[in-house]
């Protein structure tokens, strides 16, 4: 093996590693840094009467972040086009103003969180116990907005009813009242993952440089080790793998009157079907819903593409398993990265759609690199698994048809997880679709980077289904030719 051509391969590889570990970082940004922490909202069940001069409303609540930037109020407007001004106080426990804000009352629309930013932060009382304190200036009955009240907390798909403390119920001057203010704090959280990334990035650095040097003193003492074999294919068998992958990507549009532009028009026709399905008929209120659902549509049809070419791939060149040798993996990775062009493709109508629904590109996209890679290795995974059990199992193919179609269903690609009830949300977490769709949902549509555990989910859900699905593979190639 040409031990120079390895080492140039490597040198690349470090340079792309910290080219990429950097861009992360940059891009990122104060995603690293902070999260947004929002209270509990409630639905709005009853409204506790006109803030006209001389009402007081109070709440009782708890800070839920390091710092409190934001209060966000559901009123009632009586469908009436109120004037005059809400002025808000935050109180400690000693009735000391903590921060304010006050906001035009024609602000409000009726039965929606209306955001306000206090004028200072509230920082280092996370935890605490603050009154919430509700007057108006210029307000007159018949000119007023209210407050919705209620007592069932919004979690997934249905209402949870609240026990409410007594302490912790609403007051209309001196009058208690039944339920608590639809009242939401919001504030920043400080997170100390960035200074966790570069110890995480440099140990997986250090551990692969440990792991390469062991392994290129075996290949030294002509003993065998997954490196070699991975570098031995990337040297070796580079112009192969690419000749497959160009005639995979061609076989699939041979005799195709549009040719590629179906990589532009599938995404698009699907889209626009369950657009009209989805938004019309089902009245779908998800904000950005064509961004939403295509970005969905094209992340799922490449894992399912992707899965079923890599799955069929072993019984596909039986002809040339049995006439020319080169490790089996290549035939699935190939398939797999055939598809992986198409997926390139169908970005393009992606980001069409979002310059004309008005979503700029922001720098947040290009974190859309790591969620792909995490995807590939995965899908690399799955498909490993399924050639292996598609050659000694030719069913495989019928019964992934109906797992991939339960997959999709399970996946939030055209519904919201807010449909989900509460208890099987975690459940719904575990599945990896769902990681991915959402990491590059972030991205696109709110052009910010992900919370750090997206990044780990990401990365477990990849690495565990790549390390079975190579070792799975890896123990049943050598039966491969006797089912062929």
């Amino acid at each position: 093996m040409d031990t120079k051509k390895i080492l140039g391969m490597l040198k690349k590889a470090v340079i792309v590693y910290w080219l990429f570990v950097l861009m992360i970082y940059l891009v990122a940004g104060d995603g690293f840094h902070y999260t947004t922490v929002t209270s509990d909202s409630l639905s709005p069940v009853t409204v506790v009467g006109e803030i006209v001069d001389g009402v007081e409303v109070t709440q009782r609540m708890v800070i839920p972040a390091d710092t409190l930037h934001s209060v966000e109020l559901c009123a009632a407007t009586y469908g009436r086009s109120n004037t005059g001004l809400l002025h808000i106080e935050v109180q400690d426990e000693q009735e000391q103003v903590l921060s304010g804000a006050s906001v035009e009352v024609s602000s409000f629309k009726d039965g929606v969180y209306t955001t306000i930013t206090l004028n200072q932060p509230i920082e280092g009382r996370k935890g605490e116990s603050v009154t919430l304190r509700i007057t108006s200036e210029g307000a007159s009955s018949g000119n007023a907005v209210s407050m919705y009240s209620g007592n069932m907390v919004v979690t997934g798909r249905f209402d949870i009813v609240q026990s409410i403390a007594q302490e912790d119920l609403y007051r209309f001057n001196d009058l208690e009242g039944a339920g608590k203010l639809c009242v939401k704090l919001t504030g920043m959280q400080t997170l100390s993952f960035y200074k966790t990334y570069w110890i995480i990035v440099s140990a997986i650095f250090a551990a692969a440089a440990l792991y390469i040097k062991r392994s290129l003193v075996r290949m030294r003492a002509g003993k065998n080790s997954l490196f070699a074999a991975l570098a031995m294919t990337v040297t070796r068998y580079r112009f192969l793998i690419k000749q497959l992958v160009s005639r995979d990507f061609k076989t699939k549009y041979k005799r195709s009157v549009l040719g590629m532009a179906w990589s532009f028009l599938n995404p698009l026709m699907t889209m626009c079907v369950q657009y009209i399905v989805f938004s019309t008929l089902f009245k779908s209120s998800t904000p950005n819903y064509p961004v939403y659902l295509l970005s969905g549509i094209v992340f799922f049809n490449f894992f399912n593409e992707a899965v079923n070419m890599g799955m069929t791939s072993i019984i596909g060149n039986a002809s040339l398993i049995k006439k020319v040798y080169m490790p089996k993996y290549i035939y699935p990775v190939s398939r797999i990265l055939s598809s992986l062009v198409n997926f390139g493709l169908a970005l393009i109508p992606l980001l069409l759609v979002m310059i004309l629904t008005g979503t700029p590109p922001r720098p947040a996209l290009l974190l859309l690199l790591f969620d792909v890679l995490c995807l590939v290795g995965f899908v690399i995974g799955m498909g490993l698994i399924l050639a292996t059990c598609m050659t000694f199992f030719q069913d495989t193919q019928f019964l992934w048809g109906v797992v991939s179609m339960m997959w999709m269903y399970l996946t939030p690609i055209f519904y919201t997880e807010s449909i989900i009830p509460a208890k099987f949300l975690t459940l719904f977490h575990m599945n990896p679709l769902y990681q991915y769709i959402t990491f590059a949902r972030i991205c696109i549509i709110d052009g910010v980077s992900p919370e750090p555990m997206a990044y780990l989910w990401c990365v477990l859900s990849s690495m565990v289904v790549l390390v079975l699905g190579i070792f799975v593979f890896k123990k049943n190639q050598d039966k491969f030719v006797l089912y062929l």
